[in-house]
């Protein structure tokens, strides 16, 4: 089953076959990181709100678009607190040595983190042992943006 998953997550990745992906999950076309969503909402709101266009900024090569002036500035005060790991890239598929896209909906704040994954259902496969998909996932990051 696991393999099939697998298989099926590379087939969704939104790369082209062996270039490099970028360090942020931003769309490719549009650079918004975490297809737009306010990065902040999930740590002040407990839930993930789109950003608004107009309230931006650009860090690590892509644009974050915040809900509010006031998410934003805090943002800025550290931006690499907040910022998802992994790139916001799924970090099951990460805990994979593989890079997906995620759902912003599908998302886990563990330990002061906040990881996002492809779908609810991945979501929950992460659940079920947090501690040791991390220690997977930071054995394969960064490198696994290589040759993606």
């Amino acid at each position: 089953m696991t393999r099939y998953l697998l298989v099926f997550l590379v087939l969704l990745m939104p790369y082209p076959a062996f270039a490099e992906a970028p360090q942020i999950n931003s769309g490719h076309l549009n650079k918004r990181a975490i297809s737009g969503y306010d990065v902040i909402s999930y740590w002040n709101d407990g839930k993930p709100m789109q950003g608004n266009a107009d309230i931006s900024t650009e860090y690590l090569g892509a644009i974050w678009l915040f809900d509010t002036e006031k998410n934003k500035a805090q943002f800025l005060e550290k931006p690499d607190y907040y910022i998802p790991q992994y790139g916001g890239y799924c970090a099951y598929a990460a805990s994979r040595n593989a890079v997906a896209d995620i759902d912003p909906s599908a998302w886990t704040i563990w330990n002061d983190r906040l990881y996002l994954n492809f779908s609810p259902y991945i979501k929950r496969k992460w659940e079920g042992d947090i501690d040791a998909n991390i220690e997977l996932a930071d054995g394969f990051w960064p490198e696994l943006l290589k040759n993606r």
